[in-house]
């Protein structure tokens, strides 16, 4: 069972899970609408397109903080390492 400091925040959680939503209400807006997701932004690259990186970014960048602020509230590794060593444990 996890710890109590390897837990997120559920501040964090819920700005995570609200960033993807709307998002993913974005995404499904575009898809049930044709003509708005065929809007040209620059040359052939449509409205859905530039949406689908987005998102993409959005996923892959938000997952990253989300897991860059659950490893900064661990103790440091070398603590860690330190106290295996004491307790006798094996690497």
């Amino acid at each position: 069972m996890p710890s109590d400091s390897s837990q997120h925040s559920p501040r964090d959680t819920r700005v995570l899970v609200t960033v993807n939503a709307l998002a993913l209400a974005v995404g499904v807006l575009l898809s049930c609408s044709t003509p708005l997701g065929e809007i040209s932004v620059y040359g052939r690259l449509t409205l859905a397109i530039t949406w689908a990186f987005t998102q993409l970014v959005v996923l892959v960048g938000g997952t990253w903080w989300y897991e860059n602020r659950a490893a900064s509230s661990f103790e440091p590794a070398s603590a860690t390492t330190a106290a295996s060593r004491s307790a006798g444990g094996a690497w």
